[in-house]
Formats: structure tokens, C-alpha cells, sequence
């Protein structure tokens, strides 16, 4: 198994750049004992799209919703068996300074915060999920939530509390993984025994 960053996904004459693609190496290759090495999968069999939203939370996360859609529609044209994965990086800091404008962002107190990130949640949970009523939406989903002012890089830090996704939440980094796995060895386990 082999993995590789930004790497380019080609259907008919569109191209598709994905932030991390795990899959077959092109010829068999010496891992040095490491069960994944990075190097260009011949054949993509995960393909993970990660996007954030820093700060206009209502009107980015509209766009990371279309670009979750359209990743795992791509996927799936470039390969049904493909795993689309997405993962969406929120912010839950209440000020940040973009660099497309002049003046600082205030998101709001605490509560208005709160109530942005949830919004950003219910919206990844609306991207669709593949099953039984649509095979080809995304496979496995995650939301990370991060306090992170740009204004103060040594105060960033991972969030946990609510709103963030609690263990056992379909958004959970945990339960992204475990989908991930499953869908995995459902897909490829028997051709790789």
C-alpha cells in the first residue's frame, strides 16, 4: 500500500487534485518493512479531500458543502470502488484576521461561536452519505473543530468540548476511521487475501 499528497485524479479529459489518496503501487516495491510508504498509487483506493472554514462561517461552509459533493461524485466516476472520504477543519475562535481583508473578524461571544460551529456540523452531516438509497455519496466524513486565531499561533489548539463531535458521533475523527477501515476491507480485503 502507497499514498501520496495532492495527487492528480484523471477521468476522461477532467483532473481532480486530492489531498491524500491511499492505493496500489504501480509494480510490487520494497517498503522497507513499513506497511504504507509514500509513493504514487497506480490505482487509488481512498480518496480523502480535507477543507476548513476559518472565518464567514455561514457563507464557506455553503462552499465546502458543493466541494464535498462534487469530490465524492468525481471519485466514484474515476472509480465506483473508490473511498471518498472528506474531512472539514472548523474554526471556533471567536476573532480571526483573514488576508482578503483589511480589518480583524469578530466571530462573536462564546455562545455565537458555538452556534456557527454547529451550523458548519449539520452541514457536513447533509452531505451525502453513501447507502442504500445513494451508493455513490461520501464514504466516511469527519469534522475537526480547532480554536485558531491567526493572531495568536501559540494559543491554537484542538478542540474537544461540544459542539465539536463527541466520541460516537458519525463526525467523530474515530468513528471517520473505523468507516474508513470497514468500507476498506469490505471493498478490497478479498482481492488482497
Amino acid at each position: 500500500m502507497v499514498y501520496d499528497l495532492n495527487m492528480d485524479l484523471r477521468v476522461g479529459t477532467a483532473t481532480w487534485n486530492v489531498d491524500l489518496v491511499l492505493g496500489t503501487p504501480p509494480t510490487p516495491m520494497d517498503t522497507g518493512g513499513e506497511s504504507i510508504v509514500r509513493a504514487t498509487p497506480a490505482t487509488a483506493k481512498v480518496a480523502i479531500e480535507i477543507k476548513s472554514v476559518m472565518t464567514e462561517h455561514r457563507k464557506a461552509v455553503k462552499n465546502r458543502k458543493r466541494d464535498f459533493e462534487a469530490h465524492h461524485d468525481y471519485v466514484h466516476k474515476y472509480d465506483s470502488h473508490t473511498i471518498a472520504g472528506g474531512v472539514m477543519v472548523v474554526n471556533a475562535a471567536t476573532e480571526f484576521s483573514s488576508p482578503l481583508r483589511t480589518t480583524r473578524t469578530l466571530h462573536g461571544d462564546r455562545p455565537a461561536v458555538d452556534k456557527l460551529v454547529q451550523h458548519c456540523l449539520n452541514e457536513m452531516r447533509n452531505v451525502s452519505q453513501s447507502g442504500s438509497r445513494d451508493p455513490h455519496g461520501m464514504d466516511a466524513r469527519a469534522v475537526l473543530v480547532i480554536d485558531f486565531s491567526d493572531m495568536a499561533l501559540q494559543d491554537t489548539r484542538y478542540v474537544t468540548r461540544q459542539p465539536a463531535p463527541q466520541l460516537g458521533d458519525p463526525l467523530h475523527y474515530d468513528s471517520f476511521i473505523q468507516r474508513l477501515c470497514a468500507e476498506y476491507t469490505a471493498r478490497f480485503a478479498a482481492s488482497q487475501a
